[in-house]
């Protein structure tokens, strides 16, 4: 049976495995909320919104329509940056972290069944070409 870390293994070398390119296409709605929560709760306490548009390379119209639906739903706050007005300063709040945490469990829960469906020597195998897979696409 496969565990949990195989899962977080498993996930962390499919979304390595697809180009960055790849993503860059995808419409904000696609990548939206989750990718906001994940950004914020990994991150070290506030994030400037010019900051979730360049790391999800939309325009900052697109991310304040976002982050204005995200804290209508009670997912994150925003307030303006002490040191610059003009900075809108995001955090992800206690009902966001419990949302994101539930998606990433779910996710987790669907990966270790399809992990259960093929062998440890498989999964090795398809990290192992993962990574070649990856270094072919950088150069």
């Amino acid at each position: 049976m496969s565990t949990r870390k195989d899962a977080q293994v498993f996930l962390k070398e499919l979304y390595s495995s697809i180009p960055r390119s790849f993503y860059n296409k995808l419409e904000t709605t696609q990548r939206g909320i989750g990718f906001v929560l994940n950004y914020l709760k990994h991150s070290d306490g506030e994030v400037i919104a010019g900051d979730l548009s360049k790391n999800m390379n939309v325009s900052t119209a697109r991310i304040a329509a976002l982050l204005n639906s995200m804290e209508h739903s009670g997912l994150i706050t925003r307030h303006s940056s002490l040191e610059d007005a003009r900075r809108t300063v995001v955090k992800i709040t206690p009902a966001g972290i419990a949302l994101v945490d539930e998606m990433s469990d779910q996710t987790l829960n669907r990966v270790e069944s399809l992990l259960d469906k093929i062998s440890k020597e498989d999964l090795d195998a398809y990290i192992r070409i993962s990574h070649q897979i990856r270094e072919i696409m950088e150069d």
